[in-house]
């Protein structure tokens, strides 16, 4: 790959749909002959985005009521700094992309004030921002797929293609390296944030009158003190509990037998992510079907569009799944996946 031909693409995504669009560009951007930096905006290094000649695309989710998602906060917050010049990003090229849903009175709003705040700060948009929009009968990619295909227009502009598109075909390098261990090496579970907890549920009282439909309840629970991980948990009013869910155990065998993967399913796997500088983590399959795969979950396009390449060349089940992850296959996805 071409060094100079490098995009930077930054996501603000609070239930991984950002970050799934992200990565779906970035495969986008690989059949096209890009290099990608793929990340959410706060682990971002302000010092690339501020001083990068690549493009930056940023896909932009928006949560509660037209607030940014959790993952983006210190981005946005260090952007609103009275104190940057307002020629900060003059050699930024940029492009905005928000996910929302025009039901709500503030649709779209952090992507629409992220746009405006980069040009504040000098920086120069590729194409005009796009809104996608649950609403849409296609959903989000109703408004993606257009928006994409300018994207890739003007892009293409200013760094044509070198050789011809990769098709689709062929099957994206990956993001990850997975291997057997020894058995004597020890296992890490992990979560995804500093301020997470173990803590046991102590009160599950219901406050609706039994006979109304809604079942509302006051959970009260305890955090462990002995548990080192729990000694720095602090918080105030207003402040939310967000609990991190597993799958039950009989759903993870049927997932094990339905994939025949239940002979590796207790070995321990090294897992390794080639783009984040290489970090690994060790745990078994069991246990990341257990608390980390939402096998339970309905597919999204891109699941689809992954699975494809491990289907049977030309095959009708092959055949099926890419016309599931195109745009024309949406109506089809629909009715057989999402609708009840």
């Amino acid at each position: 790959m071409d060094d100079s031909r490098k995009l930077v693409i930054l996501y603000g995504s609070q239930t991984g749909y950002a970050e799934d669009t992200a990565r779906r560009i970035a495969r986008q951007a690989w059949r096209r002959h890009f290099t990608t930096i793929v990340q959410a905006m706060d682990s971002a290094d302000k010092q690339l985005v501020f001083t990068t000649s690549h493009p930056v695309l940023f896909i932009c989710s928006t949560t509660g009521q037209g607030a940014e998602p959790d993952n983006m906060r210190r981005f946005w917050r260090f952007l609103l700094r009275k104190s940057l010049p307002h020629d900060a990003l003059s050699s930024m090229q940029f492009a905005v992309f928000g996910l929302g849903d025009s039901s709500y009175q503030k649709f779209n709003f952090p992507a629409k004030r992220l746009f405006r705040r980069l040009q504040q700060l000098g920086a120069r948009p590729l194409v005009e921002r796009g809104d996608g929009d649950d609403q849409h009968y296609l959903g989000v990619d109703g408004q993606l797929d257009p928006w994409l295909a300018l994207l890739w227009d003007r892009l293409l502009e200013d760094m044509p293609l070198p050789r011809p598109i990769i098709p689709e075909s062929v099957v994206p390098d990956s993001t990850y390296r997975v291997e057997v261990c020894d058995d004597d090496v020890e296992t890490q579970e992990y979560f995804p944030e500093d301020s997470t907890y173990r803590v046991v549920l102590t009160v599950s009282e219901r406050i609706t009158a039994a006979d109304h439909f809604q079942d509302v309840r006051h959970l009260r629970f305890a955090i462990d003190s002995s548990d080192s991980e729990n000694t720095a948990a602090v918080w105030g009013p207003g402040d939310c509990a967000v609990v991190r869910p597993q799958n039950l155990s009989a759903d993870v065998d049927a997932f094990l037998t339905a994939t025949s993967w239940g002979i590796y399913a207790d070995r321990r796997l090294r897992v390794t992510a080639l783009e984040s500088g290489g970090s690994m983590r060790v745990a078994t399959l069991r246990w990341l079907l257990t608390s980390h795969f939402d096998i339970m979950g309905v597919p999204r396009r891109s699941f689809f569009e992954m699975l494809s390449y491990f289907a049977l060349e030309g095959s009708a089940e092959q055949s099926k799944l890419r016309e599931f992850s195109s745009t024309a296959g949406q109506d089809d996805l629909l009715a057989y996946c999402m609708r009840p």
